[in-house]
C-alpha cells in the first residue's frame, strides 16, 4: 500500500511541512501529545504502522487493499438538503482507487456541543442543519433520543460520505481515531474520554448500524456504504 500526503498540490513529507499546509488554523491545536501533531506523527513518522493499520480497517470491511492520496485539514461541504452552513473539515481525508477515508483524530477532545443544544439554538433558524443531519442519520429516533450526542459525529459521518460522493465513490470510512498513553492529559481527561467512548456507542447504534459498523444513506440520489469505526493508537 502506498500512502502520500499532499495539500493544494504540494507534497507533504515531514511534520515541519504537515505544520506549514496542514496544521488547523488555531496555533494552540498543535502541541506535543495533541491531536493534531499526533495524527501527523502516526501520519510521517510511523507511516508503515499506520498503513498497517489502514490495510486491517479496509480487510474489517470487506474493501480491497488500496493506495491513497490524502490531505490533512481536508474541506467537504455536506450537500445537498443540510440548509446553509459552511464545509466540516476532516483531520485527515484519504482518497484511494474506490473508498475513501475520514478520520477524526482526538486525545479527550470532545466531540463538539451535544446535538441537542445544536437542535435548540437553531430551533425556527431556516438553516437548521443539526435538524437535517439528525433527520438523515438517525431517523429512526426522535431528537429526544440522540440529544446527548457529540455533533461532530454526525457532521463526521456525513461529509465522509459526501466526500465519497464526490470523488465518484460510493464507498466510505468514517474513522475516529484516539491516541492514548503519552498524551497531553487535561484536567477532565478521563471524564472526557469516558463521554467520547459513550458517544461513539451511542450514535453508531442511533444510526442502525449492522454489526460490523455500517449504514447506507442517500446522498443526492446514490447510496453511499459508510463504515463508521473507531480504533485506540498508543504513544
Amino acid at each position: 500500500m502506498n500512502i502520500r500526503y499532499e495539500k493544494e498540490g504540494m507534497a507533504i513529507d515531514s511534520l515541519e511541512a504537515w505544520k506549514e499546509l496542514g496544521n488547523p488554523k488555531k496555533d494552540n491545536q498543535w502541541k506535543e501529545g495533541r491531536s493534531a501533531r499526533l495524527m501527523a506523527e502516526l501520519a510521517i513518522e510511523r507511516k508503515p504502522e499506520f498503513a498497517k493499520r489502514v490495510s486491517d480497517l479496509l480487510a474489517e470491511c470487506g474493501i480491497a487493499e488500496q493506495d491513497f492520496v490524502c490531505e490533512p485539514e481536508a474541506a467537504t461541504g455536506l450537500g445537498e438538503g443540510m440548509c446553509r452552513g459552511g464545509a466540516r473539515k476532516h483531520d485527515l481525508l484519504m482518497r484511494g482507487n474506490d473508498c475513501v477515508i475520514g478520520i477524526e483524530a482526538k486525545v479527550s477532545e470532545l466531540f463538539g456541543e451535544e446535538i441537542g443544544k445544536r437542535l435548540k439554538s437553531e430551533k425556527g433558524n431556516e438553516s437548521n442543519r443539526a435538524k437535517c443531519l439528525t433527520e438523515r442519520l438517525t431517523p429512526e429516533k426522535n431528537q429526544d433520543e440522540v440529544s446527548g450526542i457529540g455533533y461532530q459525529l454526525f457532521t463526521a459521518a456525513r461529509g465522509t460520505m459526501c466526500a465519497a460522493l464526490k470523488h465518484g465513490m460510493d464507498k466510505c470510512i468514517m474513522l475516529v481515531i484516539t491516541f492514548k498513553g503519552n498524551v497531553e492529559k487535561e484536567k477532565n481527561y478521563d471524564a472526557n474520554c469516558e463521554k467520547n467512548a459513550k458517544d461513539f456507542d451511542d450514535f453508531l447504534k442511533a444510526t442502525g448500524a449492522d454489526g460490523n459498523g455500517r449504514i447506507v444513506r442517500d446522498i443526492s440520489g446514490k447510496d453511499i456504504s459508510c463504515w463508521i469505526k473507531h480504533i485506540d493508537v498508543t504513544v
